[in-house]
């Protein structure tokens, strides 16, 4: 019973001191379908990650929060975009900050699921769970930020994860040397050296 009241007792210490550390000006993120607006052509999967003010129009209706930077892209990279990782570098407004990178479900954002951590210094925001296809109208995407004015908020690298069709093209070629080798094993040839 003692050895439960001290779980209990550390539980609580551990939760208030989480909760003193908390700041109301952590910025929250999330990539969306935008309704047609000026973009920036995403030729490669990196770019660079640099907010302006929202304009209006540039957010779907629909978008609950009150984003203050956005950033448009075109997806012409030739395929589909599976996944999305930002790094923003933890230095500046986001200085102590906490990222709040939930992906909502809905029919204007691209992707269902989102991961937040703090790696070397930087932001590590990965979305994915979805697909931005290629080319306009549909392939336009924004990302847009909440809790940091645009011009205090550092550059950042965006990484994206085309289809994975060269993927696949590796995963068929492993499993036909897989199974050479095996045919060979199996009819006592794997003793010549191959």
């Amino acid at each position: 019973m003692k050895l439960l009241r001290c779980l209990f007792a550390l539980t609580l210490v551990c939760a208030l001191t989480g909760m003193a550390k908390a700041d109301p000006i952590d910025f929250h993120m999330v990539v969306v379908d935008p309704p047609g607006f000026a973009v920036n052509d995403l030729y490669t999967t990196s770019a660079t990650v640099q907010f302006q003010a929202c304009d209006s129009g540039q957010l779907p209706s629909g978008i609950v929060g009150s984003y203050v930077g956005c950033e448009t892209f075109e997806n012409l990279t030739g395929s589909p975009l599976t996944s999305l990782e930002l790094m923003f570098p933890d230095t500046g407004a986001l200085t102590t900050q906490s990222a709040n990178c939930t992906a909502d479900a809905g029919p204007v954002n691209f992707f269902t699921s989102a991961t937040c951590s703090v790696v070397d210094g930087f932001f590590v925001l990965d979305y994915y769970g979805g697909s931005i296809p290629q080319g306009f109208p549909n392939g336009v995407f924004t990302i847009a930020e909440s809790g940091v004015d645009p011009s205090d908020f550092p550059a950042g690298t965006l990484t994206t994860t085309p289809e994975p069709s060269s993927l696949w093209l590796m995963s068929t070629g492993a499993l036909m040397l897989g199974a050479f080798f095996y045919s060979r094993r199996r009819n006592g040839l794997g003793s010549m050296g191959l």
